[in-house]
């Protein structure tokens, strides 16, 4: 399996879960750049790019706090 980010390795690594609980779960890490994917994120990933109802948000310059430099006429 190979890393979406680097093209790594991927290795799959079981770790306990960090609430405290002895609930282990099973992750993927990339051994190239240490990328880690848990099923968690990726449905969050997966939902995010499914949602045709999310708006996106438009981006605008802020207004400059001084006015425009004006010329001298001459």
């Amino acid at each position: 399996m190979a890393c979406a980010r680097c093209g790594g390795l991927i290795v799959k690594e079981s770790v306990y879960d960090r609430e405290g609980s002895s609930q282990v779960i099973l992750m993927d890490r990339c051994l190239q750049c240490g990328h880690i994917e848990d099923p968690v994120s990726a449905r969050n990933r997966a939902q995010i790019s499914q949602s045709p109802t999310q708006k996106g948000k438009v981006r605008r310059d802020p207004e400059h706090p001084y006015p425009p430099i004006q010329l001298a006429k001459g």
